[in-house]
């Protein structure tokens, strides 16, 4: 019996060992597949390659762990990290000037009170930022102005917020656009219908770099994603699933095939059916921003825009 036990245990451990150099195989493999696709799709990416297959990393909310989120020292910070599109918010001032804030309060990142469409910009200009801890800095609110000038040319800009109101922010944007002369840099991620979409942006449809959302809250979802294919350009496509196991993951392989970027935002678990920033950095990048690649996603939104630069660039 004693001899049993012995030759069980053995013969377990054997199993273990067979199972571990399989598992350490099978990730093996998987890396030198995503950064197979990696490198493929960073071959000849530049800031003016829209039309390139390469992985675009965008930064959320620039970079907010070092500097307060959304101010123009997080976009340097985003630019100097070398990622290719930064997103950020906008909101509009009592007296109708855009400006660069997530919330429609001021009170989460600054050292003031009140709602941005109850305060003029003369008002939003005296508060501070505050930083990720909380600490008030000397940073201000940017404009969006201010924002599309120390952009220009350096990194696309990806306009989260901008649908809000009905679309009634989309004019006032474009035209601010046109005067910094960014128009072909701004990034709209929008759940809108193509004939909304149309009908509010105009001939600028096919100038900014759009991207509808494909979601499953979205009515009718495969004739809303065919409409697109048939009549827009769509500079990417942005997938939000749960799991894998729905429609919205199940039309990716059309988008793909159309010729169309896939576009992800890593930041969140349930847009990524777990396979997000927190996956990749606690767990192995294989589990996440390496399955994503894996799949074809090449734009990931990120809030660690270093880490998945510096893993993209090992891949290389």
């Amino acid at each position: 019996m004693r001899l049993n036990r012995k030759k069980r245990k053995g013969h377990e451990e054997r199993i273990d060992k067979m199972k571990k150099l399989m598992i350490d195989k099978m990730k093996k493999r998987m890396r030198m597949l995503v950064c197979a696709v990696a490198a493929m799709a960073s071959a000849g990416v530049s800031f003016g390659g829209m039309g390139t297959n390469g992985v675009l990393v965008a930064s959320h909310r620039a970079d907010w762990k070092l500097a307060p989120e959304n101010s123009l020292a997080a976009l340097e910070n985003a630019i100097r990290y070398g990622v290719d599109i930064v997103e950020t918010d906008v909101r509009r001032t009592k007296d109708g000037v855009l400006v660069i804030l997530h919330d429609p309060h001021v009170a989460r990142v600054t050292n003031g009170q009140g709602y941005v469409s109850d305060m003029t910009l003369e008002e939003i200009k005296r508060l501070n930022l505050r930083d990720a801890l909380g600490q008030t800095t000397t940073e201000k609110i940017p404009t969006l102005e201010e924002y599309m000038l120390s952009a220009k040319g350096r990194v696309r800009l990806y306009l989260d917020k901008a649908g809000q109101d009905g679309g009634a922010l989309i004019p006032p944007i474009l035209g601010l656009a046109k005067k910094c002369g960014t128009l072909e840099e701004t990034v709209f991620v929008l759940d809108w219908p193509y004939g909304k979409a149309r009908a509010v942006f105009g001939d600028d449809l096919e100038k900014v770099l759009y991207c509808p959302v494909i979601e499953e809250k979205i009515p009718d979802l495969d004739a809303y994603v065919d409409d697109w294919l048939a009549n827009g350009k769509p500079f990417a496509f942005q997938f939000r699933f749960a799991s894998t196991d729905t429609r919205t993951f199940a039309l990716l392989p059309k988008v793909l095939a159309s010729g169309s970027r896939a576009f992800v935002a890593a930041t969140w678990h349930n847009h990524t059916a777990g396979h997000d920033d927190r996956a990749s950095l606690t767990g192995s990048p294989d589990d996440g921003w390496g399955w994503l690649v894996a799949n074809g996603f090449t734009i990931l939104e990120t809030n660690f825009p270093r880490e998945m630069k510096s893993w993209l660039k090992d891949c290389k």
